[in-house]
């Protein structure tokens, strides 16, 4: 196994070994596992490593084999995505989680899968809804199939999910369901936008809980539980993951607007074009609306026309380089030292360890 890569103290330093998306990759028998930023602990154990990439690699293999389909359409456009990569947060998280309870078994590999596959049909309606090009530095299923085949497409790997976490218990099953509904109205709450008189930044991390919170939460409830754990240690991975799934959400904002298209895999300032409101927005209109000058002159680029690339590149710049980027990197930075505090209760361990690199690493990344 080779060195790990460090992880930087702030967002944007140079990672040393990893790929475009932020990520690193670690070899287990000739096999190349995606890793997300913060995974550095695993070259402290060697042994908690081997299970950890073993796990992995299990999982990549179910994965394919979840999107495969006799049908040439479905199995191209089923398989676009996953082909693309990703960072695996949740699969890591789940197997991180089972650690955690008491151990990887062929449950939580099974649970690893279900919420990956769930998160991928996810991506799919949200490129459509949000009419985004590029995905993971690849053409978006819509712009190459069209919104018809890209949201039932996305649907199909849902129906697999839904099937395979069928497999694991009556339990697991209510689990999936009951996330997968908190992100759906995470989605339309979203949509439908604040209600009149609401704070909208405490709106949009409401929003943000069900959306992404609500899943990786899932995923430290599935590997404890399908390990073994008891209620206590179930809440705490819970909690853990419902927080670090926000902060992860509120960085990605931020990358957004910071990183360029190579390093992310997705056209910056896409969400400013469409007119989503995301974290740096906030911060920004809230600093314009108590009198902060230098906001309310990016706030007029940010609400202009930027229906042009040119336009849209002045606008990302100006906010890239204004102060609500560092308050919303305080933001972000404030739910992961949260999700980390949850942890407390734990015993001291390599998994535990891992869990707070892990929460580290969501924030201290490049995409």
């Amino acid at each position: 196994m080779t060195d790990s890569s460090s992880i930087s103290q702030r967002p944007g330093d140079t990672h040393a070994s990893t790929g475009g998306s932020g990520h690193a990759a670690r070899e287990l028998n000739g096999a190349q596992v995606a890793l997300p930023a913060g995974m550095e602990v695993l070259t402290t154990d060697p042994e908690f490593a081997r299970r950890i990439l073993a796990g992995l690699e299990q999982i990549e293999t179910r994965l394919a084999q979840q999107v495969e389909s006799s049908d040439p359409l479905i199995q191209v456009t089923a398989s676009h995505l996953l082909n693309a990569g990703g960072k695996r947060v949740r699969p890591v998280l789940t197997l991180l989680a089972g650690e955690i309870g008491g151990g990887i078994n062929d449950d939580v590999i099974n649970a690893a899968v279900v919420v990956e596959l769930t998160h991928l049909a996810s991506l799919y309606h949200d490129d459509v809804m949000d009419s985004a090009p590029v995905r993971r530095g690849v053409d978006t299923a819509h712009t190459v199939w069209g919104n018809n085949v890209a949201i039932l497409t996305g649907d199909l790997i849902f129906a697999r999910a839904s099937s395979l976490v069928a497999t694991i218990s009556r339990r697991a099953y209510q689990i999936q369901a009951q996330a997968f509904e908190r992100l759906v109205v995470g989605q339309l709450q979203e949509t439908s936008g604040p209600p009149e008189g609401a704070d909208a930044l405490e709106h949009y991390l409401q929003v943000l809980a069900g959306k992404t919170g609500s899943l990786i939460a899932a995923c430290g409830l599935f590997g404890s539980m399908l390990a073994g754990a008891s209620p206590e240690v179930e809440q705490i991975m819970e909690t853990y993951g419902e927080k670090l799934g926000v902060a992860f959400q509120l960085a990605d904002d931020v990358i957004d607007i910071t990183s360029t298209s190579e390093t992310s895999g997705k056209t910056r300032g896409t969400d400013l074009r469409e007119g989503i409101p995301t974290l740096p927005v906030l911060v920004l209109r809230r600093m314009a609306a108590q009198g902060d000058s230098s906001a309310v002159k990016v706030l007029e680029l940010v609400d202009g026309d930027l229906s042009s690339d040119e336009a849209l590149a002045q606008a990302v710049t100006a906010l890239s380089h204004h102060a609500a980027i560092q308050q919303s990197w305080a933001v972000a930075e404030s739910w992961v030292a949260e999700a980390e505090a949850a942890l407390e209760p734990l015993p001291e361990s390599t998994a535990k360890s891992a869990l707070h690199s892990f929460a580290r690493g969501m924030v201290h990344r490049r995409a």
